[in-house]
């Protein structure tokens, strides 16, 4: 499943009160999606990552306490009882709980611990208990491990493997990458528009196992987008060198070199706001360029443009009509398959370009049309 259907699975099996399992790579965005589906639902998020735990450190290290007792005789006596500290996470969700909040546990890289560990993390997500350490009721668990080779494919990760039983108290739920959902997350988020473009041009390389070099991740172009900005910014005091090592050291020799190598050329833009809205009708070298260019990059070109025109029409409700009919003109332009997707994003992700487009006539009808074409 790509993001956004997992995002959606994980809310419905937590609504349940059952325990959702995201399987996904590494840097595939699973962090992402657990900060995402919090604050959708006004949730704190409290993530616990097992790869960083030592055995008995979730469940507290013990200590001895005093208490009054009696002996055989009915004699009052000091008595000894074995205690258990709360770790630091487990308190931060009593501090959330006493605030009236929901909690929302991240148990992240549940596959990456030690044995001992594992146990006691299961112990803590199906049974809500440890050491005497009760999980409050406004607690909601999401968990997330790694893919491993025993449940069919080939993966490079050491993980210790959950025996039946533990796998049978979960809802598996299987996340990979979507180039697209990546794009939109990027724009969103202020990446750089030059690895943005990087990924349209060339998306195989979001998640790009190199053989004998390090694996390339959506969390690797983060990484690298703020390198590139800075890089940008103090150009004259860093060599290309240097900043060709750092990218190597997130993606890899051969995409490090390919991006140095893209953001370095003459690679034709992509298509801008102002390539559709400048005049009053759209070039008449428009049509070539949407023909010469990948789904990809179009589908980037329009979600930059919408994003554009947005809050444009905000600004300038009184040329309303003009930009609403340029940009029918300039999708009219597109592969049919890839113009409904587009329409569908404007209802979804843009509500005041989507308010004028619902009262143009050619707007619905352009849409309906591109359906009979592809039935």
């Amino acid at each position: 499943m790509n993001f956004t259907d997992t995002l959606k699975s994980v809310d419905l099996v937590l609504s349940t009160g059952e325990v959702p399992l995201i399987v996904g790579e590494s840097g595939i965005g699973k962090t992402a999606l657990a900060k995402e589906i919090a604050q959708e639902n006004h949730w704190s998020l409290i993530v616990i990552n097992g790869n960083l735990l030592k055995e008995g450190e979730i469940g507290g290290l013990p200590t001895i306490e005093s208490y009054a007792g009696i002996n055989h005789k009915a004699d009052p006596i000091e008595k000894k009882a074995t205690v258990y500290a709360v770790h630091h996470k487990l308190r931060e969700i009593d501090e959330e709980i006493s605030q009236g909040k929901t909690v929302l546990l991240f148990i992240d890289e549940i596959n990456r611990c030690e044995h001992t560990v594992q146990q006691e993390l299961m112990n803590l997500i199906l049974n809500r208990e440890i050491n005497g350490y009760q999980l409050p009721d406004g607690v909601k668990i999401l968990a997330a491990m790694n893919p491993s080779s025993k449940y069919g494919s080939d993966f490079d990760y050491q993980v210790v493997d959950m025996d039946a039983a533990q796998e049978n108290r979960f809802v598996w739920l299987y996340m990979e990458p979507d180039y697209n959902q990546w794009i939109d997350w990027a724009i969103e988020s202020g990446i750089e528009l030059k690895v943005t473009e990087f990924i349209s041009t060339f998306p195989d390389y979001l998640h790009k196992i190199n053989e004998d070099d390090l694996r390339a991740t959506p969390r690797s172009y983060e990484r690298i987008s703020s390198s590139y900005k800075l890089y940008k910014e103090k150009k004259d005091s860093i060599p290309r060198s240097v900043f060709l090592n750092v990218v190597k050291g997130n993606v890899g020799r051969l995409i490090a070199e390919e991006f140095v190598s893209f953001v370095e050329s003459d690679y034709p833009s992509l298509i801008s706001y102002e390539d559709v809205f400048s005049g009053n009708s759209l070039n008449d070298s428009m049509g070539e360029r949407v023909n010469s260019e990948s789904h990809t990059r179009l589908y980037l070109s329009a979600r930059n443009i919408l994003k554009n025109l947005e809050a444009n029409i905000l600004n300038d409700r009184d040329n309303s009509s003009f930009y609403i009919n340029k940009l029918i003109e300039f999708l009219q332009l597109y592969p049919v398959d890839l113009k409904i997707g587009i329409m569908k994003d404007i209802k979804n992700s843009y509500p005041e370009v989507y308010k004028l487009a619902i009262e143009n006539e050619a707007f619905i009808e352009s849409y309906f049309e591109s359906y009979r074409l592809i039935r």
